[in-house]
């Protein structure tokens, strides 16, 4: 069958439909189940079958027989049974390398939230042009749909003029894949798919909270002890060892907002781990790096000192 949008080649193969599911459900086949074998007879139909071949072809994997004008209506464009959903649910959701690095983003800067009854995004907000558009780039892949532009705010703040970029969609599917506190166990089978993609994950990450410091190390700092302990395995793999989780900011501690100059407290710890020694950085640099030009740029000067 044909892989969905965005889909990963490499790892193993996402788990087909059985049988059990094929009835159906009142009125209507489950969506699900409609988009896979729309998905399948368009393929069929690109590699030359006629109709009927393509109705016998349908009936013998699925046990439901097309009608000719269903059919008909879906190879001519005039329907199909997304209704406007890019990814209608989770099962149709495949890994890849794109998908594990909106993950990445995710965990990260980037956030999801649900506006009414009916409206689902998932964005991103940063400084950096480049990490935006890769995000946007990745998502648009993910979601099967056309680029999605990345957009641009100015704020004026204290007199100075500075400028964020962000890019956003809309897709419930990924709201409820990513929605916050996010489950590690609902997430690592589009993570650990392959090398590339926990390759991808990371670097989603490390584009949002790593830095590389004056002191020669590549930090990742977050809230999330178990997510920074995860981290820390998935480098593992990669021939790459990560110290850590260490305390950076604690409950109750008071910051300063950069772009407001407001004060608040910290409502949760705050942990860093950390990935010192040439070989390590080099191993970093070779198979994760960095979208974000200024810090990737960084990481080169730190590898030529040593």
């Amino acid at each position: 069958m044909a892989q969905g949008p965005g889909s990963c080649p490499e790892g193993e193969e996402v788990k087909k439909m059985d049988g059990t599911n094929t009835k159906k459900r009142g009125a209507y086949l489950p969506r699900e189940l409609r988009i896979k074998i729309y998905n399948d007879a368009v393929v069929f139909r690109q590699q030359g079958r006629s109709y009927n071949e393509i109705i016998n072809i349908i009936e013998q994997e699925y046990g439901i027989r097309l009608a000719k004008s269903t059919l008909g209506h879906w190879i001519r464009g005039q329907h199909n049974p997304y209704n406007g959903r890019y990814i209608p649910s989770l099962d149709l959701l495949e890994p890849s390398e794109e998908l594990a690095y909106v993950i990445g983003v995710i965990l990260g800067d980037g956030c999801v939230w649900k506006k009414g009854d009916n409206k689902y995004a998932i964005g991103l907000q940063a400084n950096d042009k480049e990490f935006v558009k890769k995000f946007a780039t990745c998502l648009a892949k993910v979601l099967g749909r056309k680029p999605i532009k990345v957009g641009r705010v100015r704020l004026n703040l204290n007199g100075e003029i500075y400028t964020r970029y962000y890019a956003l969609a809309v897709s419930k599917t990924l709201y409820e894949l990513l929605r916050k506190p996010i489950d590690l166990q609902r997430i690592n089978k589009y993570i650990e798919h392959c090398p590339r993609c926990i390759a991808a994950f990371l670097r989603g990450l490390f584009d949002s909270e790593g830095i590389v410091t004056k002191h020669r190390e590549i930090r990742l700092v977050n809230t999330d002890y178990e997510l920074l302990l995860y981290v820390i395995k998935l480098l593992r793999r990669l021939g790459i060892r990560a110290m850590g989780p260490k305390p950076y900011h604690r409950k109750g501690e008071l910051m300063s907002d950069p772009w407001t100059g407001k004060q608040y407290q910290r409502n949760a710890d705050c942990y860093y781990i950390y990935i010192i020694n040439i070989e390590n950085l080099m191993n970093f640099y070779y198979f994760i790096g960095f979208t974000v030009k200024r810090k990737q740029k960084r990481l080169e000067e730190v590898l030529r000192l040593n």
